[in-house]
């Protein structure tokens, strides 16, 4: 209740640090004891470690060009081996490397040395992708109720045309709430990622990146931050909030 994070997020956070759960102090309190010998390692996700000439070729045309790319590897279906590889031959490196049991997280950089923290605090409005699942609703509300009164204007909205894109307006707006999900795993990482551009504090709802909070902490903490709270509302579920360190 103190810090509003949610038990099995408090847990994660606690095994990541070495921290072993003992029997709670009191009622309503978890309790943890720092004990980095007797913490079970946490199972890592890795992807098949085998030759795939079209995922190869994938994981190519991503890194291509590119100075700083993040590759989730449930999404490249490699293992981390064979991404290493594979981006060796683009002049890429491992900068960095994430993971909990259901995915695994890599940075690929021409320079893998780590960010200089604190992040410098940014100049100007930067767009944030978390905002597609606001703005998207709107334009389909817009679009379509623009459409439906001009289908309804002859005949004072009592065209079924009409009625029938109010409906399609009201329709699409809940799963243009969800933009973000329609994009592969891969992307919505690298949007994550850019979240954390050095501003003071970060907040975004977990829909917006469908990215496990565990992988959601540690990617942050690469960048300098700390979760210090987890709200949550019936429209937009929970949130996740960070503060620079």
């Amino acid at each position: 209740m103190e810090w509003r994070i949610d038990p099995q997020s408090l847990r994660g956070i606690a095994r990541n640090r070495g921290y072993l759960e003992i029997a709670p102090m009191f009622q309503g309190c978890l309790s943890f004891q720092f004990a980095p010998r007797h913490v079970p390692p946490v199972p890592v996700f890795d992807g098949p470690d085998r030759p795939d000439k079209d995922r190869e070729r994938w994981l190519l045309n991503q890194v291509s060009g590119s100075d700083r790319v993040w590759i989730s590897l449930k999404h490249a279906n490699l293992s981390a081996r064979r991404v290493a590889e594979v981006a060796e031959t683009e002049g890429l490196r491992v900068a960095a490397d994430f993971a909990d049991a259901d995915d695994r997280v890599l940075l690929l950089s021409r320079d893998p040395s780590p960010p200089r923290l604190p992040l410098p605090a940014p100049t100007g409005l930067r767009f944030r992708y978390a905002w597609l699942n606001y703005i998207a609703p709107v334009t389909v509300i817009v679009l379509l109720g623009a459409a439906a009164v001009i289908a309804g204007t002859p005949s004072h909205y009592e065209e079924p045309i009409a009625g029938l894109l109010f409906l399609a307006a009201f329709a699409g707006m809940v799963p243009a709430a969800f933009t973000t999900c329609l994009f592969p795993r891969t992307t919505r990482v690298g949007w994550l990622a850019r979240e954390f551009d050095g501003s003071l504090q970060v907040e975004f709802p977990m829909r917006s990146y469908r990215i496990p909070a565990d992988l959601v902490v540690q990617i942050a903490a690469y960048h300098g931050y700390e979760l210090y709270a987890l709200s949550a509302t019936q429209a937009g579920g929970p949130s996740l909030k960070f503060c620079k360190r």
